[in-house]
């Protein structure tokens, strides 16, 4: 969690620094990040196809992951490069957040489908308790950001919203690394 608050920050800092002032994301904007992106993902789809992997399903997974998650976390980038208010910075980590939610969705049914029935009924179960430990710990994350503890300020709905974040992403990471696990 730390980590995503310093990126944000930094990236608020240089834009703050050199930049007139932030703006909203118009759709020609997010049109021109999306081109960007994708000449990201085709560099790096070629790269990835050219390693050598354990089986067809590790190198389905490998490569597909890595480029699901460069193009949230690209997206997440350039739309803080545009839009660095303080809701810019909270609004891109949340629509960050649904993406990564939407993966953990595509990655988890992946990985109950390699698995026998009664193990994942295990998953279903790991995956219910996990989503209470989520709720529960949003819900802490913005207890402890209120002013009485936090003491206050804009930077806490930025601290509140990569904790949102974070979370999803960690899930989303350890559903992977199960499927990193299986063999074909």
């Amino acid at each position: 969690m730390k980590y995503i608050q310093i990126i944000i920050l930094l990236v608020f800092i240089h834009q703050f620094g050199f930049a007139q002032s932030p703006k909203e994301i118009s759709e020609n904007d997010l049109k021109k990040c999306h081109l960007e992106i994708e000449k990201e993902v085709v560099k790096l789809r070629k790269e990835l196809n050219a390693e050598e992997y354990l089986s067809d399903f590790d190198k389905q997974i490998t490569v597909d992951f890595k480029i699901d998650t460069l193009r949230i976390e690209k997206l997440l980038s350039k739309k803080i490069e545009i839009d660095y208010s303080t809701s810019g910075m909270v609004n891109a980590s949340y629509e960050a957040e649904i993406e990564y939610d939407k993966l953990l969705n595509k990655y988890y049914q992946i990985l109950a489908k390699k698995l026998d029935p009664a193990d994942k009924e295990v998953l279903k179960q790991s995956q219910k308790n996990w989503i209470a430990f989520r709720d529960s710990e949003r819900k802490f994350n913005s207890a402890i950001s209120k002013d009485q503890y936090s003491g206050g300020g804009t930077m806490q709905r930025i601290i509140v919203a990569s904790g949102y974040l974070e979370i999803t992403r960690k899930r989303l990471f350890e559903i992977v690394d199960y499927l990193n696990k299986l063999s074909e």
